[in-house]
């Protein structure tokens, strides 16, 4: 097997003269950024850059180790074509719909600017910096559009479904695999985050891909596997922080699993230069935006409301999944077959079974302690581990109830199959409620204001809506923060209409003008949306008079 050792010395090489002939104010330049700017993230982005090429060389110094390639069965990839095509087919009708606030934000804030201004930029904790590079990109190619800014997650989507069946085949069999793969493409969540200009979907990808890689690794403990999962895990990072569970999930079980399995010395050198590489990947493409970070972003915190108690979390997630599957008996029989199917799988494959959980469990503690806000998006890059316990465990649910009976395992066999099959059908059956409504309808409560207001009337937004209407949708509004500046930018008109969304943020982080709001003004219009929580409201003032038309 070839060893492309002149490739890796010289990319290294390449690496280590960048790195040494290229100055701190230079790079600054060479992003675009005035001299100083950055403060110490040049610095350190030249040191992690000769550090990687050194690596780069030595790696060039070691014969690499030959893998014998496991045949190949044309089939599992043949469905997972069409599956592609079907997935795709699926996310494209009302990926140019009205977008909802996150998005606005990442299409104003963190797409549109240069992609050198993005590479060094960190302002808060909604900078996804890998997709906002990505959705950049789409923008430059097609054109500012929301289809457009979208457009990288509907790629993830697809591509989720080929990192779905390698984790899922490792941990459950290629058949189930291929059904949690069919029962993802007609998904009414999976379809909702394909079309969702945001690094959820993804983070999701990078999770089962990382994961695969992470117990290929443990099998066969290769160079290659172990170097894999360290890029895979960097990128997942570089889209979402909440990748840091799922790799330190992944260490935590490791590090057990060495333990208990004799202390294998070679195991425990790769898996720790695996995860050193991880860090200092991650590190790389961060570097020069990490000094921002630390000066703004890694300082929020959410306000005590209802988006931070467990209890509201947890109704939105059975609320949303009613959404998906159609009745609450169904959800509950769901939550039956995942709790088998994740037992069996517990029992027959421990560390995946632990893998599969733990990264949710731990993320979930992890911002109740911190108080943060605890939105059900948060969870979703464990969604393809869900969907593999769902079908294993309707696969398995069968073999459970006729145990008793040996001559009827055939049966059983298919009878689970075909359960798994319905649950697929079932869900196929909720797509045309991902087309029904925007994920928010900003658009749609413009468009009624725009027909109801009359010469000498005012529209205030106000609250979160600020974002989408002054920044994006309708610049022409003026904003209110404070009851002062309601009540002087009412003044001299017959009728104000006010606009908002999300009541519990300005409840929670504008309380004055929340009761200025609920004592001068009514909503007339409630304008829904997919997304929970995201109605627009609109309000007219108490008693002031209706138009004629």
């Amino acid at each position: 097997m070839k060893t492309h050792r002149a490739p890796l010395a010289l990319a290294g090489l390449l690496l280590l003269s960048a790195a040494l002939l290229i100055s701190n104010t230079s790079l600054e330049h060479l992003f675009g950024r005035a001299p100083h700017t950055l403060a110490w993230g040049p610095a350190l982005f030249r040191a992690l850059l000769a550090l990687h090429g050194m690596a780069l060389v030595l790696a060039s110094r070691i014969a690499r180790e030959g893998v014998p390639r496991p045949a190949r069965q044309p089939f599992p990839y043949l469905f997972l074509g069409l599956l592609s095509v079907l997935s795709l087919a699926l996310r494209l009708p009302g990926l140019n719909s009205c977008m909802w606030l996150d998005e606005i934000l990442t299409m104003v804030e963190y797409a549109r600017p240069a992609a050198a201004r993005i590479f060094t930029s960190f302002p808060d904790q909604n900078q996804h910096m890998l997709y906002s590079l990505l959705a950049h990109g789409s923008m430059r190619i097609f054109g500012e559009q929301a289809w457009s800014l979208r457009l990288p997650s509907v790629l993830f989507g697809i591509a989720s479904l080929w990192a779905l069946f390698l984790v899922g085949r490792c941990i459950v069999g290629r058949k189930e695999a291929l059904l949690a793969c069919a029962l993802a493409t007609v998904s009414y969540h999976h379809i909702w985050f394909s079309g969702n200009a945001r690094g959820y979907m993804g983070l999701l990808f990078f999770t089962c891909l990382a994961t695969w890689l992470w117990l290929e690794a443990l099998e066969r403990n290769r160079w290659r596997l172990w170097i894999g999962y360290a890029v895979a895990v960097a990128l997942g990072l570089w889209i979402h922080m909440t990748m840091l569970f799922v790799v330190g999930s992944h260490a935590l079980i490791l590090a057990v699993v060495w333990w208990r399995s004799g202390r294998d010395p070679a195991l425990l050198r790769r898996a720790a230069a695996a995860f050193l590489l991880c860090g200092t990947l991650t590190l790389q493409v961060y570097a020069l935006a990490l000094p921002e970070f630390f000066r703004s972003a890694v300082s929020e915190s959410s306000l005590h409301s209802q988006w931070t108690n467990p209890l509201w979390m947890l109704r939105e997630s059975v609320h949303s999944l009613e959404i998906a599957f159609v009745a609450a008996p169904v959800v509950l029989c769901g939550g039956f077959l995942v709790a088998a199917g994740w037992l069996d799988i517990l029992r027959r494959q421990a560390r995946a079974g632990w893998a599969m959980v733990i990264p949710a469990v731990a993320g979930g503690a992890a911002m109740l302690a911190a108080g943060h806000n605890l939105w059900p998006r948060f969870f979703f890059f464990a969604m393809g581990f869900g969907l593999l316990i769902v079908v294993h465990g309707a696969v398995l649910l069968p073999r459970i109830l006729f145990a008793r009976w040996p001559g009827l395992t055939p049966a059983s066999g298919r009878a689970g199959y075909a359960l798994a099959g319905f649950i697929i059908l079932a869900s196929a059956a909720t797509v045309p409620r991902c087309y029904a409504r925007p994920k928010q309808d900003f658009t749609g409560a413009r468009d009624y204001v725009s027909l109801q207001q009359e010469p000498g009337d005012a529209v205030i937004a106000i609250g979160l809506a600020e974002h989408a209407y002054h920044e994006y949708y309708a610049p022409q509004w003026p904003v209110a923060h404070t009851p002062e500046e309601l009540a002087a930018l009412r003044q001299g008109h017959a009728r104000t209409f006010l606009v908002y969304t999300l009541p519990t943020e300005i409840e929670a982080y504008q309380p004055a003008l929340w009761q200025a709001v609920q004592a001068g003004y009514e909503p007339v219009k409630i304008f829904w949306g997919s997304l929970g929580g995201g109605e627009v409201y609109v309000c007219r003032e108490k008693g002031a008079p209706v138009a004629a038309r």
